[in-house]
């Protein structure tokens, strides 16, 4: 208890006013302030020198970073450059087309017919006629957390193409069962965001990213088709694709919506290339070789398969 009055009555040290008092016979401040500017000063240095360390020191970015920078720039370039061939061949597809057309004749016009019937079997040509539109998006909550979920650069909520996952986004197997379905309903063609499907197209995955053709695929997914819009929708609905569609909504949110429409155009397939052909001893262009080899007849719709 003496302590703690002694502590409440005089809390200053005893020493301190001692000092104080010699300070002061001696003609000096009783406290002394010529460290209060040097400490000050030396402060303000050592905040500078650490500052500047700081910004000298920090990495430009981390090495994932540039490497994704990086990767992106490739890819939009590259996309690009495929762009301008993809019109260039188109411009010089039009013009075989047109020496094609002046080669054969009016004299031929039935072997005319048979290529374009070959042509819109095969996707060589576009299609356009009565059809319908399904419309299918991720779910509402995939779409907020975009950009922000750290899974989203591993790969969850798509990898391995399997469906209906818990996060609701869309995957390459979502759209393989929805297309074939269609297919099953009696659908002529069918376009994915613009890309034509063909007895040679797949509908792959690669991470988080749907492929048709190798061409990737942003959101929402627009599947076009041609067909009696009203027999193709009812067949579609009633089948086991129309179920999974309802399953996809109904169990993880996933947006969809089908609207039938007089005329749909579906372009034309920009992966069948001609591998070779010359012109017959008579003048008539003999049967060129290309892929795929066009059937004689109309077979089975073409499936999508996903390969890994």
């Amino acid at each position: 208890m003496t302590l703690l009055t002694e502590i409440l009555e005089r809390p200053l040290d005893p020493g301190y006013a001692a000092a104080a008092d010699r300070r002061e016979a001696a003609g000096l401040p009783r406290a002394t302030t010529t460290r209060t500017p040097l400490l000050v000063v030396s402060a303000a240095l050592v905040g500078f020198l650490l500052v500047t360390s700081a910004f000298v020191l920090r990495p430009s970015g981390t090495t994932a970073s540039r490497d994704k920078a990086q990767l992106i720039a490739q890819i939009q370039s590259r996309q690009a450059h495929g762009d301008a061939q993809t019109l260039a061949v188109g411009t010089l597809r039009a013009q075989i087309k047109g020496y094609q057309d002046a080669a054969l004749g009016t004299q031929q016009s039935s072997l005319t017919d048979e290529l374009a019937r070959l042509g819109l079997l095969t996707g060589d040509v576009a299609a356009a006629g009565p059809g319908l539109t399904l419309t299918i998006d991720d779910a509402p909550s995939v779409k907020a957390n975009a950009g922000t979920d750290p899974r989203g650069a591993g790969g969850a909520g798509g990898a391995g193409g399997t469906s209906g996952t818990e996060s609701g986004r869309v995957t390459s197997l979502d759209l393989q069962i929805l297309c074939n379905g269609l297919w099953q309903a009696g659908a002529e063609a069918i376009s994915i965001n613009g890309q034509r499907l063909t007895a040679r197209s797949a509908i792959r995955f690669a991470g988080q990213a749907i492929l048709v053709d190798y061409r990737p695929l942003t959101t929402p997914y627009v599947v076009t088709a041609i067909g009696d819009r009203q027999d193709l929708a009812a067949r579609f609905a009633e089948g086991v694709a129309g179920s999974y569609l309802t399953a996809l909504r109904s169990n993880y949110g996933i947006s969809e919506s089908v609207a039938t429409s007089a005329r749909v155009e579906v372009p034309r397939s920009a992966v069948l290339d001609v591998t070779s052909a010359h012109p017959g001893a008579d003048g008539i262009p003999s049967t060129a070789t290309a892929g795929p080899t066009p059937p004689t007849t109309p077979t089975t719709p073409p499936t999508s398969e996903a390969t890994p």
